[in-house]
């Protein structure tokens, strides 16, 4: 472990905390016996692989700042984002059992990782069954993600597609403390988490501008009208079993948008 820095500080640890409290485990001694084993890594620039493909290395990463997403390259270079991944994230805890696969995680923007050996994981979980019952959970939210991922990409048509992938990310960021308006990835990104191109997922990007969902008034993601999102991906998100703001699945009806009304898609 290389450029091994040392102990979490306070702050750094925020967002970890906040999740493992809405794992269900909001006992402080295990928090105590937990977060002392978490190393401060480094510093992971934009574009760089957090971990890579067939690593194996005895410890797993936590993201500790800003976002990463698991991905695999396919044989004709472009690329497959499965999961993203935002602070107080477990970037690679399945190696803990799963030892060597083939994804990999990048950094989307500039990152601060922690790392935490496999032998004290298992010491700690062993002494505190509940911690060990809270990481368990989180693989099985991953899962969980993973397969409405699936189910978005196969089944939904474009403009659902990518309003229920904005959804998520809105919803799994404010679970943690966020309270921005702005979705913090490209429309790359998301085009290749929805498995669109990218001109495809532009055209997706202004159509939902044009309904007076997305601003206008930036480059970016920006998110001006939550309940229309919601309606037009028909979002349920007790799949993420997080607290939320964008749980509830609205009717499908015309709805009154800033640039005019969203026709039911019944």
């Amino acid at each position: 472990m290389r450029r091994l820095m040392g102990p979490l500080a306070p702050d750094e640890a925020n967002a970890l905390v906040r999740k493992l409290k809405n794992l269900g485990m909001d006992g402080e001694e295990e928090l105590q016996a937990l977060l002392p084993r978490i190393k401060v890594k480094r510093r992971v620039s934009r574009g760089e692989d957090i971990v890579r493909v067939g690593s194996s290395p005895g410890f797993s990463t936590v993201l500790l700042a800003g976002v990463a997403c698991r991905y695999k390259m396919i044989e004709s270079g472009r690329r497959q984002i499965f999961t993203f991944q935002y602070a107080g994230d477990f970037c690679d805890f399945h190696r803990y059992v799963l030892s060597e696969l083939n994804d990999a995680v990048l950094a989307l923007t500039d990152c601060s990782i922690g790392v935490i050996l496999h032998e004290d994981i298992a010491r700690i979980t062993a002494q505190y069954p509940k911690l060990g019952v809270a990481l368990w959970r989180d693989t099985l939210l991953e899962a969980s993600i993973f397969r409405e991922r699936l189910l978005n990409v196969g089944q939904r048509p474009a403009l659902p597609r990518i309003a229920h992938l904005i959804c998520e990310q809105m919803a799994r960021l404010e679970a943690i403390g966020s309270t921005s308006s702005v979705i913090p990835l490209t429309q790359v990104d998301l085009a290749d988490a929805a498995g669109l191109s990218v001109v495809h997922m532009n055209r997706t990007v202004q159509d939902l501008r044009e309904l007076g969902i997305l601003s206008k008034n930036r480059r970016g993601i920006e998110v001006v009208h939550r309940e229309g999102l919601v309606d037009i991906a028909q979002f349920d998100g007790r799949y993420l079993d997080i607290p939320l703001v964008l749980v509830t699945r609205q009717p499908r009806s015309l709805r009154p948008l800033s640039d005019g009304f969203l026709p039911s898609q019944n």
